[in-house]
């Protein structure tokens, strides 16, 4: 069974040609939306019902790409996406693509900083996906390894695309005790580390 309705790749291929304008036509790096491949959408999903995900948090909601992967997720599983991100247009633009790919209801944003909505999880979260401005993934790897669940899965983007600026924080999360990770080589490279 498809679980990505033709309602879904509908939205999700508007967001996907948005995407490529964005990256080709002079809109600031700010503004763009800046998602995920297709590949790693599906790489979420099968890692997410891997693990019977039933809360997922996302840092870094931009446009809602990965969020429809996230939430599809949440809605095999039962559960529910809570997304955050600090720029008020990317949220709407979220919220209008959730609402029509008809995933709205398993779907909860916020407005906020993502760092200090992990900080009020604690050990309850089944997935954590980190794809927001690579500043602050150092920032986030504390936050999100308590709000993870043993078994639970902390994901970020970016790790080949960005190898050197994010060298810290790949170095961090896998010398971290409490986390057994690698680095996946799909889409722009995925950091997977399960919570032990």
């Amino acid at each position: 069974m498809d679980l990505v309705s033709e309602r879904v790749r509908a939205v999700m291929a508007r967001l996907e040609a948005r995407d490529a304008e964005d990256r080709v036509d002079g809109t600031p790096q700010s503004q763009r939306l800046r998602a995920i491949t297709p590949e790693t959408g599906q790489f979420l999903l099968t890692l997410a019902i891997s693990v019977g995900a039933r809360t997922i948090v996302e840092v870094g909601t931009s446009g809602g790409y990965s969020g429809l992967w996230l939430a599809l997720a949440a809605r095999e599983c039962g559960g529910r996406l809570i997304t955050f991100d600090v720029d008020p247009a990317k949220v709407a633009r979220a919220a209008e693509a959730f609402v029509d790919a008809g995933l709205a209801d398993v779907v909860e944003q916020r407005t906020e900083d993502g760092v200090a909505g992990l900080a009020r999880f604690d050990g309850d979260v089944d997935l954590v996906f980190l794809d927001a401005e690579k500043a602050i993934y150092e920032a986030a790897l504390e936050p999100a390894i308590g709000a993870l669940r043993p078994g639970g899965l902390l994901i970020a983007d970016n790790l080949t695309s960005h190898e050197d600026e994010l060298a810290p924080f790949r170095q961090r999360a896998l010398s971290d005790d409490r986390l057994v990770g690698l680095v996946v080589p799909i889409g722009k490279g995925e950091l997977v580390a399960v919570r032990r």
